[in-house]
């Protein structure tokens, strides 16, 4: 086993927290950004918002959030005061891989779908925007999971 540092943990903690100021950050700008299209009825403005979503979800938020979660573990690995049946830990590791999950295989493909649909039938076409309001929904919840994850964190509950 590797001796512990404190210099390696921190830089480690640090790299986990930059990924996921970058993950929750991005999930919030996306929320209050297209609530702000879906009041102001801006359907071309948000069909195209959404298909950035899609590309910057790839680019940006899967691999924020899979460091998030990678270099989460490699600390829980590394620290000898951590374990993974910690409360705060489990809880932790449960919210962010649901949360992935959900942008790997519902909100990012849905996005995608929903970009080649306004390509097909126009970015003001009903469905295309009932899909988005619906994308736009589940990030919502999606968001309220990575800020309970964030709270857990903090908070560190049954430490």
């Amino acid at each position: 086993m590797i001796a512990f540092s404190s210099t390696v943990y921190d830089w480690l903690k640090l790299v986990h927290v930059l990924a996921a100021i970058t993950w929750v950050g991005g999930a919030i700008f996306i929320q209050i950004y297209a609530t702000r299209l879906m009041r102001q009825k801006e359907g071309l403005k948000l069909a195209a918002f959404a298909k950035d979503i899609g590309e910057l979800g790839m680019k940006v938020f899967m691999p924020a959030s899979l460091t998030v979660v990678i270099v989460g573990i490699v600390i829980v690995i590394y620290a000898p005061v951590l374990d993974f049946t910690d409360t705060w830990i489990a809880l932790g590791l449960v919210g962010a891989a649901v949360t992935f999950l959900t942008g790997a295989f519902v909100i990012g493909p849905e996005s995608g779908r929903v970009g080649a649909l306004a390509q097909e039938r126009g970015p003001e076409d009903p469905e295309v925007q009932r899909r988005i309001a619906r994308i736009f929904k589940i990030s919502r919840i999606d968001l309220a999971v990575i800020v309970l994850v964030v709270v857990d964190m903090v908070l560190k509950p049954g430490r």
